[in-house]
């Protein structure tokens, strides 16, 4: 919108559904303007390196946390420009509403009950639908990026290729989806794939033995890990072990609002010695858990579960690549013409442990990032080599070669979980 770029966008499933925004459960980090609350850039800072277990990149969670709040403003509360108006949820005097999560250090997370990644990618997907210079592509699975002396020039896909002047950019995601237990939705969310493609291509990857490990995914005979977001150990969930006893406080002091991978720790460790571990809200309205969690209850009542009245039995499973395609602040990989956001890519940001939210709010500032650097034509060169690669070969050889990419998966991850798990 800033550059008047056009924008091919590419997916392998169907919009908005195969991304894994889509199924955020928790919320995005604002910014608390309350100055009782104690928050600022230098808090959030401090939380983020915290939880990252001193590993962070210092430049990358300050970007972030002095930029995150206006992002937030320009891309998701724009009521009257191009950009998405998201109706997040309010307090009783129509204020944004704040909650708090694990391992922060004060309530800045803006959400809409517990479908917030639902609500946000509706409402960006439908404002770049509206756009004229952004084409949507779906169905399509790329194979391989097309490098001609050191550039990216295009990329290939089962049906042929696509070529591009401005740069072509990797957000398909991390990687936790191949292993046997993970929260990650079935189809082509989270398989590696922006991974996969950029290290065929030579572009250098980071971190990538940094998987995290989320603490409370509901586990039931027959059926695959279900997210229980890290909101509710903020609005007061319990971990209790097989006897029915709180023991968070035994592996951490701040017990349920530790790290995750503190968390996921101890709950591995609890359920291996004593048996199955629960997370426990009953203790809080019946109404107002409904409100606050509705899709979380909508599937707990599907199974004869209840928020308000059971103990739910729960394990850790992979969640979030932590690592990834190794870029500078503005999205730039070791190949020019290359670049990564989101989940895809490692600036650093999250150290060997991801702070609770921050996966929606890294992918709306680094994306905008990429989008700054193209726009502002800060590769200029990289963008005419490109071009003249484009106008004097022939790329057509490409689109008449046919392969077949599937091959099941099962063994890959039976064997991750077992030698890279927790």
């Amino acid at each position: 919108e800033c550059y008047k770029i056009p924008t091919t966008v590419l997916f392998a499933g169907k919009l908005p559904i195969d991304c894994n925004s889509y199924w955020a459960q928790g919320g995005i980090i604002y910014r608390n303007f309350d100055p009782e609350s104690g928050d600022s850039a230098g808090s959030l800072a401090a939380d983020i390196h915290r939880a990252g277990a001193g590993l962070c990149n210092d430049s990358a969670v300050g970007k972030v946390s002095v930029e995150g709040p206006d992002r937030v403003k320009q891309l998701l509360l724009d009521k009257t420009g191009p950009f998405a108006d998201v109706p997040f949820d309010t307090t009783d005097e129509g204020e944004l509403s704040l909650c708090l999560e694990a391992s922060h250090s004060a309530p800045r997370i803006l959400h809409i009950g517990d479908y917030t990644g639902q609500a946000i990618t509706k409402r960006m997907t439908e404002a770049a639908a509206q756009h004229p210079l952004i084409t949507f592509q779906d169905s399509t699975v790329v194979t391989d990026l097309l490098v001609r002396d050191g550039v990216c020039v295009g990329l290939r896909t089962l049906e042929g290729f696509e070529l591009s002047t401005k740069g072509v950019v990797l957000c398909s995601g991390g990687l936790s989806g191949i292993f046997e237990h993970s929260t990650n939705p079935p189809g082509f969310n989270a398989l590696g794939s922006s991974v996969a493609l950029a290290t065929r291509a030579g572009a250098e990857t980071n971190d990538l033995e940094f998987i995290q490990f989320h603490p409370t995914a509901l586990t039931l005979e027959g059926e695959a890990p279900f997210l229980l977001t890290e909101a509710l150990r903020g609005e007061g969930a319990i971990l209790r072990n097989s006897s029915g006893d709180a023991f968070a406080k035994s592996f951490h002091e701040a017990g349920e609002l530790a790290p995750r991978d503190i968390v996921s720790r101890g709950v591995f460790n609890e359920s291996s010695k004593n048996g199955q571990v629960y997370l426990d809200i009953s203790h809080r309205e019946k109404e107002w858990l409904y409100k606050r969690f509705p899709n979380i209850q909508a599937h707990l009542r599907d199974r004869g579960l209840d928020l308000a009245s059971d103990l739910l039995p729960i394990t850790p499973a992979a969640h979030y690549t932590c690592g990834g395609i190794t870029t500078d602040l503005d999205g730039c990989t070791s190949l020019p013409g290359l670049y990564a956001a989101g989940e895809a890519a490692c600036t650093g940001l999250h150290g060997g442990n991801r702070l609770a939210s921050t996966s929606l709010l890294e992918g709306l500032v680094f994306g905008a990032s990429v989008a700054d650097h193209c726009g502002r034509g800060e590769a200029q060169g990289v963008y005419e080599f490109a071009k003249s690669v484009i106008e004097r070969e022939d790329f057509d050889m490409i689109a008449n070669r046919k392969e077949d990419y599937r091959s099941s998966n099962e063994e890959a991850r039976l064997l991750l979980m077992k030698g890279k798990g927790i």
